[in-house]
C-alpha cells in the first residue's frame, strides 16, 4: 500500500494543473475605503490593548444631532460634510453599548448640555480646537483620541496638525500618526 502512495503522489502532482504565483494586491484594507465623508463620521476609541480603534458612524437624515446618528444604515444627510465640532461632541458622548461590547472605551470626560467646540482653521497646516473639557487630566491615548478624530473629520487623510486647547488653559498640540506604538509630538503649555 506504501508503494501504492508513493507512486501514486507523484502522477498526481503532474496531471496537468499548473501552480501560480503569489499575486500582489496592494496594502490591507483601511477604514477610508468604507468612509463617505458626506454621511458618516469616524470615531476613535480606545481598544482593549491601549491603542486607537477607529469607529465609523452613518448621520442618518435628520435635523437633530444626538439621536440622529447610528453605526448601521444609510442616509443622506446633506451635501456637505458633518462638521467637525459635531464630530467631537459625539466622541465626547463616549462609546455605544455596541462599541463597549467590542472592548472599546474612552477616558474623555463628559461635556456638559449645552457646550460648544470652537474650532479655527485660519491657517492652511493646522487646526485648533477650543475644547469644553480640561486637558491637564488627560492621558496621551485620551489626546490621540481628540487628536485624530479631529483630524480625520477635517481631511481625508488625517495628517492635519491639530492643537487642543482646554477650559483649564492647557493645550497639547500634534499629529494623529495612528501607529498606537510611538507617543505623538506633544507640547503642554499652563
Amino acid at each position: 500500500m506504501a508503494v501504492a502512495v508513493a507512486v501514486a503522489v507523484p502522477m498526481l502532482g503532474a496531471c496537468g494543473i499548473r501552480g501560480t504565483d503569489v499575486i500582489e494586491a496592494g496594502g490591507p484594507a483601511s477604514f477610508q475605503a468604507f468612509l463617505n465623508r458626506d454621511t458618516d463620521m469616524l470615531l476613535f476609541f480606545r481598544a482593549p490593548d491601549g491603542s486607537l480603534a477607529p469607529v465609523i458612524r452613518t448621520v442618518e437624515s435628520s435635523t437633530e444631532f444626538g439621536d440622529g446618528y447610528s453605526e448601521s444604515g444609510s442616509g443622506d444627510a446633506g451635501e456637505d460634510p458633518i462638521p467637525t465640532e459635531k464630530v467631537v461632541l459625539a466622541l465626547l458622548s463616549g462609546p455605544r453599548t455596541e462599541d463597549r461590547a467590542a472592548g472599546l472605551t474612552s477616558t474623555l470626560p463628559t461635556p456638559r448640555l449645552g457646550t460648544t467646540i470652537k474650532l479655527d482653521r485660519s491657517r492652511n497646516d493646522r487646526i485648533k480646537a477650543d475644547l469644553p473639557i480640561a486637558l491637564a487630566p488627560l492621558d496621551t491615548t485620551a489626546v490621540r483620541q481628540l487628536t485624530c478624530t479631529i483630524a480625520y473629520s477635517e481631511e481625508a487623510d488625517g495628517r492635519l496638525a491639530v492643537e487642543l486647547a482646554g477650559q483649564d488653559g492647557t493645550s497639547k498640540s500634534g499629529t494623529c500618526g495612528l501607529d498606537p506604538d510611538r507617543e505623538p509630538k506633544s507640547t503642554q503649555t499652563q
